[in-house]
């Protein structure tokens, strides 16, 4: 997160333009990172490599699924260079790689999966139960201690949270509505950039929820290690969606979530998946 308090809301389009990645070579491009960002988030860096990827790929593919590895700490005083590997063309599937660099250090790597658009059957599972947005808005309005904003703020995003951190230790489930700041009318390729940004918010902190610490950051190291996406619909990220969370283990210096995200009319678009660095602070 940022240092500063005095961080202005931007709208997401222009998120868009300053950070997708420019191109340098047939494989190469350079991105710029928003700021001021104390440690480089990884949503700007997952949104990044998508798009960077999706460069390389016919217009009649679309992204699938995204599995990544946070490799070092980000600096967003520095460009970051993003290599894509064509690593393979198929005739409905293809498969790109994506190495981030900062200073000739890999600081995150990814492989992207694209697919071409099939009929066939479907199913889903039932939506959670949650106050609808307009109920999490006043829910937030009533709240004495209203959450840090400044890295939402940053990234042109709105969260308006359904669950409370508690002092005591809780179920390990959250939720939370998020939309981009629009309007935002934006191809299937940038909706799933802005949905691979929102993916990094609320996903790891949702292992604390198990123990008994409303200021986790006081007791643990946190930092992501790896994160999957599935995209399954595509749907406007400028409307509310909602973010389902849970956390089914942790041990060891690591916690596990899950999360699903969820049209207001019930169609499930994507799910994630996230473990986390959560290293309990040694005492001197």
């Amino acid at each position: 997160m940022s240092d500063s308090n005095d961080i202005v809301v931007n709208t997401f389009p222009d998120v868009l333009a300053a950070i997708t990645p420019k191109r340098v070579g047939d494989n190469w491009f350079i991105g710029d990172s928003l700021k001021p960002q104390r440690r480089l988030f990884g949503g700007q860096v997952l949104a990044q490599c998508l798009l960077a990827a999706y460069e390389t790929v016919d217009e009649s593919l679309t992204a699938h699924s995204m599995h990544a590895y946070f490799l070092r700490a980000g600096d967003a005083n520095q460009p970051i260079e993003l290599e894509v590997d064509p690593i393979r063309n198929g005739r409905s599937f293809c498969t790109r790689r994506v190495v981030a660099r900062q200073g000739g250090d890999a600081i995150f790597n990814t492989s992207i999966s694209y697919h071409v658009t099939e009929d066939g059957v479907s199913h889903q599972i039932a939506m959670p139960s949650a106050p609808t947005p307009e109920e999490a808005i006043a829910l937030n309005r009533s709240r004495d201690d209203p959450q840090p904003r400044s890295l939402i703020d940053l990234f042109g995003v709105e969260r308006q949270r359904i669950t409370e951190r508690l002092a005591e230790a809780q179920e390990p489930v959250s939720q939370s509505w998020f939309r981009v700041n629009g309007p935002f009318e934006g191809c299937v390729r940038t909706q799933q950039a802005a949905l691979a940004i929102i993916s990094d918010f609320s996903l790891l902190s949702t292992s604390f929820y198990a123990h008994p610490y409303d200021r986790p950051e006081r007791v643990f190291m946190g930092a992501s290690l790896d994160h999957a996406i599935w995209f399954h619909q595509s749907a406007r990220m400028d409307n509310w969606i909602l973010y389902d969370c849970y956390s089914p283990w942790s041990s060891g210096g690591r916690g596990y979530n899950r999360g699903s995200l969820w049209t207001p009319d019930g169609r499930l678009i994507a799910s994630t998946t996230q473990e986390s660095l959560m290293r309990l602070w040694k005492k001197r």
